[in-house]
């Protein structure tokens, strides 16, 4: 299931490090796994190769930038205190504090889901289309707007704006802008 994918586990603690990797390694045949006790260090080794991460909420939040676009292929290791709420915007949460039986059954969960992902990536790409309207969403634009900028009706607007939201998995106008902004298609300026 994991044997052609590239694991990152970014934690200083090393423990955890070592388990992960370990029950990666004997329960679902990864074959592939970096450790990386340090974030800096991982962020300054080509980090964008990797098809899965594990990392904590902190680090996930002091690197907001690089784990955003990446948040479906994120596994967040929790310490089963932070309510879902917190990070609404990682779907995929591991509750390291569970049992043995328990955290191997989270991680099969969540590997089905996050290579369902993988098999499904050519569909979460944006259409063109979709990209200009994302465009006009981040720099504050109403959906009446859009409608006339792009010579198109307002349901068809809107129409885009849920398939936006579908496939990037972000609800927030702020979420947007923030992707739009992270992924290049507009400028801190552009965004009001």
């Amino acid at each position: 299931m994991l044997h052609n994918k590239d694991i990152a586990i970014i934690s200083p603690v090393t423990l955890i490090n070592i388990g992960l990797k370990q029950i990666l390694t004997d329960y679902f045949s990864a074959g592939n796994i970096t450790v990386y006790a340090d974030a800096g260090y991982f962020l300054s080794e080509s980090p964008e190769k990797y098809d899965l991460y594990f990392t904590f909420p902190d680090t996930f939040l002091l690197h907001y930038d690089f784990f955003l676009p990446r948040k479906g292929k994120t596994i967040l290791l929790t310490d089963c205190s932070y309510p879902q709420t917190d990070f609404s915007n990682i779907e995929y949460q591991l509750c390291i504090r569970s049992e043995q039986n328990s955290l191997i059954e989270q991680l099969q969960n969540l590997i089905e889901r996050t290579c369902q992902k993988f098999s499904n990536e050519s569909q979460e790409e944006l259409s063109p289309r979709e990209i200009e309207v994302l465009q006009f969403i981040a720099q504050g634009f109403l959906n009446k707007e859009i409608a006339d900028r792009l010579n198109i009706s307002i349901n068809t607007v809107l129409s885009h704006r849920k398939n936006i939201t579908a496939k990037l998995g972000i609800k927030s106008v702020s979420g947007l802008s923030f992707y739009a902004m992270m992924n290049g298609y507009v400028s801190s300026a552009e965004i009001e």
